[in-house]
């Protein structure tokens, strides 16, 4: 895990121990979760309206970045369309307040991601040998924390953990094989698949529709916290067992080449993505007293 992934991961942790801090903080106060609360009810009520029970809609359009974009610097070779998945995602997310300020996000996302490297070479004199492309399908269940800092305002913070699973649906990359003495440029080419464990870090903010809709724009990153066969979004670095020609590819130290001819580690896979979602949600119900009585938090009543 590189530097970069540890810092991913450690930002994500913190936003995820949040809600149980502010729990702790509490000592589990009476609490009931409602719209409307006064000195006469005796009600309280969450400070931010955004912190509730619902229901969560979206659609994500996504730009992929790692071993086939080949840059080491994400858009240092500049903004690539082969790597954009055009409303790329749709997912669900269910929501649990969490204290004052959080919500706890349970999500399930599918969606598509490619890259494409390929044309940023085509034109070149001299072959080269690391023209690589991928398509793949995404299955991706996460647990997060949604941290709205301020009362009554959208804006938020979000960090999360994640499990993706890619399938990918076709790969091509070129490498040099050996006949005798000589090297020759040959492709690989088909399909596989890679699970992946994830950090997710956005900030967002959301607005309120109607009593019970609100509507939240979104901008997150999600990073890939190991890149080894088999533990990838795009089939690189790729087994011997994954391919008909029984070939290796990027398993040794030096794993891809920026334009200088230098050779670097492996670049974990990710992405930016750009959402926009719907949520239903509802504030007093049946289901959140029965999470108040499991935390041992009981209802006021009216006098």
């Amino acid at each position: 895990m590189n530097i970069r992934s540890h810092a991913f991961l450690l930002f994500a942790i913190v936003l995820l121990a949040l809600p149980m801090a502010v729990m702790a903080k509490s000592g589990h106060k009476r609490v009931v979760w409602t719209n409307k609360a006064n000195s006469s009810t005796g009600l309280y009520t969450t400070k931010n309206y955004f912190v509730s029970h619902g229901v969560t809609f979206g659609v994500t359009a996504m730009y992929y970045y790692g071993d086939v974009d080949n840059e080491g610097v994400v858009f240092s070779g500049g903004f690539n369309k082969n790597n954009l998945s055009y409303g790329g995602s749709l997912y669900i997310n269910y929501n649990i307040p969490a204290g004052n300020h959080c919500n706890l996000k349970f999500g399930l996302m599918g969606g598509t991601l490619n890259g494409n490297n390929k044309t940023k070479f085509e034109q070149l004199a001299e072959p080269r040998d690391d023209f690589r492309k991928f398509q793949s399908i995404l299955i991706q269940p996460a647990v997060g924390v949604q941290y709205y800092p301020f009362s009554n305002a959208g804006f938020y913070l979000y960090g999360g953990l994640a499990v993706t699973g890619s399938i990918i649906t076709n790969y091509e990359f070129y490498y040099y094989r050996r006949e005798g003495s000589q090297k020759v440029r040959d492709k690989l080419e088909g399909s596989t698949f890679g699970i992946l464990p994830m950090v997710q870090l956005g900030i967002g903010y959301s607005w309120r529709l109607a009593e019970s809709w609100t509507m939240s724009a979104e901008i997150m990153v999600q990073e890939g916290l190991i890149d080894t066969q088999y533990m990838n979004l795009d089939a690189y670095p790729l087994a011997a067992s994954q391919n008909s020609q029984g070939v290796e590819l990027g398993t040794s130290f030096g794993t891809w080449t920026d334009k200088h001819g230098n050779k670097h580690i492996h670049w974990n896979d990710g992405w930016f993505q750009v959402g926009i979602s719907v949520t239903y949600q509802w504030h007093n119900c049946e289901h959140c007293r029965m999470i108040n009585n499991y935390a041992g938090i009981k209802p006021s009543r009216r006098r």
